[in-house]
């Protein structure tokens, strides 16, 4: 009876400890790039919050300074998990491809700020027309319409990264 506890604790550990390094690995690729990416959207002193200080501040160039940061960093962020090795990893590519498509998504909603502080300027300016201003306006609608239409497709994004990061961990044993 002993033998057969001893037996059966054997066979758990060596189950659990069956995680896949690479599937590990990947795992943590994408738990760091989460984190990085919520320090670059509301860290305390992240891009984001630079931006905005430079936006109230009336200082344009330093917002556009602080968008090719933010651009930056997604750029890092993806590059790193687009080294991330998956060969051999059940549901690693498929998990792999979807957080690139779910980041550069993101990547491209922050980097629409550009439009954004472009037409703020143009809004501030003291030369500019009534007829311009009309312009801007127009323009600030079209940019917040694209905005919505690109938070609907990360969301699904999102949605699609959330099930496959769900199946992945499923299937290679992890949390």
């Amino acid at each position: 009876m002993v033998q057969r506890n001893i037996f059966f604790t054997l066979l758990v550990f060596c189950l659990i400890s069956c995680q896949s390094k690479k599937a590990v690995q990947l795992n943590t690729v994408l738990a760091n790039s989460e984190r990085a990416v919520f320090n670059i959207m509301v860290g305390k002193n992240g891009p984001n919050e630079r931006k905005l200080k430079c936006i109230i501040a009336g200082d344009f160039k330093c917002a556009l300074q602080a968008v090719n940061d933010k651009e930056h960093a997604f750029n890092q962020i993806i590059n790193e998990i687009n080294v991330v090795e998956t060969s051999g990893i059940e549901h690693g590519n498929d998990l792999k491809k979807a957080a690139v498509n779910y980041y550069n998504a993101l990547k491209q909603l922050e980097i629409s700020d550009r439009r954004e502080i472009a037409l703020q300027q143009l809004s501030q300016d003291k030369n500019t027309t009534a007829q311009v201003r009309d312009q801007v306006l127009a323009g600030q609608r079209q940019l917040l319409n694209k905005k919505l239409e690109m938070r609907k497709l990360i969301n699904k994004k999102e949605n699609k990264l959330a099930e496959i990061q769900r199946q992945f961990n499923l299937v290679n044993h992890l949390n």
